[in-house]
């Protein structure tokens, strides 16, 4: 097959499927296998992330964040709703004469007790029909202590008179409650519990003997006027009249709630691009650019630490294990890469393939950028080591791999189009910086350091952190005019001495007195 007809294919199978589909194409008889240099001679990047759909990870993300802010918002309501029927008491205490205040009383302390219910189940998400359970015991309670006669101060007039004081507006304290729950449907639910308890405790007076029905205020007759004053009138009027007034409030807080949620929504993208943020990095770092509006800056130019690390043979190894397997080693080794850059206060700038790029001093230089990047070369090998240890244990070979690190000057800024922008670190730093960690292989050490950076590492603490020599001569490497002064690991320099080979160590590249 064409090596474009291969690409084409590949490119596909990304496009539609993702790593499954192409797990099985490359698996498909006459695809030869691709390794990672020929990966990144087709000049592969990373595809940027689709716009989420609706049923995507972020409406998971902004439902879980609303169901954690409900529990908060339940166990708060919870609370506020216990001090009201608290305050509540103490108004009856005050107004009802001893004993008949004791049967008020009762019912507050039933109130408090169903707070206290919710409070302990508000601990974990709740039901929507658990959460209109509540409103309607609540309800009806409230509708018992409006309308029932005091058994401890029995009335001398008839119990159409319970309709004639305020008391819907007792009401509004559950519908005030609802918007605890930040769910509209839950609020408009709520006012129609309430709505109904209420309109049946009226309609239970209604239907009592000699209970006499209204509506509005009488004309001019008297008898109508009578009627009117008559101690068993019931002004439906003032029903309807309480029951509009209460869906009109609940029509405006479902309003409310429905920003709250949408806040909630939008405070869940703004966490989910800060988390995107921190996979390139450090987690202090994205407070700081959150902060301001051009968290990059302009064009510009600035020094800071290049760091490439690459694992070693990782063309052979792709030949000899499947695709699936490939996959599950890059993701490991990007894993444990990309924690020791964070770790270092670095910034990950991209992954090629087996390789990582990291930059030590942007978006904003650092006092110990170099410090930190040759700190986190170290990091990289002890981790490669232990990681090692653990695939020995499962019969897996081992990795080794090459870093190159480089100090100086880059150009720093902004690349890409409306919707998708990255900072892009460009130069002869970033050239050279790669070409070190190619030059790995010829010297056979897993580290080599310019001495630019050596030096900016001598200026900011005065030592250095890993035992480190200079390889000889200045190397010239591919793309650069001039040759480069490079150090490497000590336990380099001894491997070469014992193997006394030549080509590992050439007489124009490396001295030996130095090692």
């Amino acid at each position: 097959m064409p090596d474009k007809a291969i690409r084409d294919s590949v490119v596909a199978a990304l496009a539609q499927d993702g790593p499954h589909r192409l797990a099985r194409l490359l698996r498909s008889p006459g695809v030869p296998r691709l390794s990672g240099k020929q990966t990144r001679s087709w000049g592969w990047k990373p595809r940027p992330p689709a716009k989420p759909r609706r049923s995507g990870n972020l409406d998971s993300r902004a439902a879980a964040a609303l169901a954690e802010e409900r529990q908060r918002s339940g166990r708060t309501g919870a609370h506020a709703l216990t001090l009201a029927y608290v305050a509540v008491a103490v108004w009856c205490a005050l107004v009802h004469p001893w004993p008949g205040a004791i049967f008020y009383l009762a019912l507050v302390a039933g109130f408090i007790g169903l707070a206290a219910g919710w409070a302990w189940l508000a601990r974990r998400p709740t039901p929507s029909w658990l959460v209109l359970g509540f409103v309607l015991a609540n309800a009806i309670l409230l509708t018992i202590t409006l309308l029932v006669p005091n058994p401890f101060d029995h009335p001398p007039w008839p119990i159409q008179m319970k309709l004639r004081p305020p008391a819907f507006p007792f009401f509004i304290l559950l519908i005030a409650w609802a918007t605890f729950t930040l769910s509209p449907a839950l609020v408009i639910g709520a006012t129609i519990i309430i709505a109904a308890t209420w309109s049946c405790g009226v309609a239970l007076l209604a239907w009592q003997p000699g209970a006499l029905l209204g509506f509005g205020l009488p004309g001019s007759d008297p008898e109508d006027l009578a009627h009117y004053l008559d101690a068993r009138f019931i002004d439906t009027a003032g029903w309807a009249s309480n029951i509009f007034t209460g869906f009109l409030i609940a029509g405006i807080l479902a309003v409310i709630v429905g920003r709250i949620q949408r806040l909630v929504e939008i405070q869940a993208r703004i966490e989910r691009t800060r988390d995107n943020l921190a996979r390139f990095v450090p987690a202090n770092l994205v407070d700081e650019l959150a902060e301001i509006d051009d968290p990059f800056g302009p064009v510009r130019t600035q020094r800071v630490a290049v760091l490439f690390v690459d694992i070693v043979g990782f063309t052979g190894l792709c030949e000899t294990i499947p695709p699936s397997s490939v996959i599950r080693l890059l993701r490991g080794f990007h894993q444990r890469m990309a924690d020791c850059v964070f770790e270092h206060r670095g910034t990950l700038d991209k992954f090629v393939g087996d390789s990582v790029m990291a930059t030590f001093g942007t978006p904003r230089p650092g006092t110990r950028d170099a410090t930190d990047a040759l700190a986190c070369a170290k990091s990289m090998l002890e981790q490669l080591e232990a990681w090692n240890a653990k695939r020995c244990a499962i019969g897996e070979p081992r990795l080794s791999v090459g870093i190159g690190l480089h100090f100086g000057p880059v150009v720093l800024g902004e690349i890409g189009n409306e919707q998708r922008l990255e900072l892009a670190v460009l130069g002869d730093t970033v050239d050279t910086a790669s070409r070190l960690e190619s030059l790995t292989r010829r010297l056979g050490t897993p580290l080599v350091v310019s001495q630019e950076l050596i030096a900016r590492v001598r200026e900011e603490v005065g030592e250095l952190a890993v035992e480190l020599v200079p390889a000889g001569a200045p190397i010239v490497v591919r793309g650069r005019a001039r040759p480069v002064e490079v150090w490497t690991l000590d336990r380099a320099c001894d491997a070469l001495r014992a193997s006394a080979e030549p080509e590992a160590c050439p007489e124009d590249r490396v001295s030996h007195a130095h090692c």
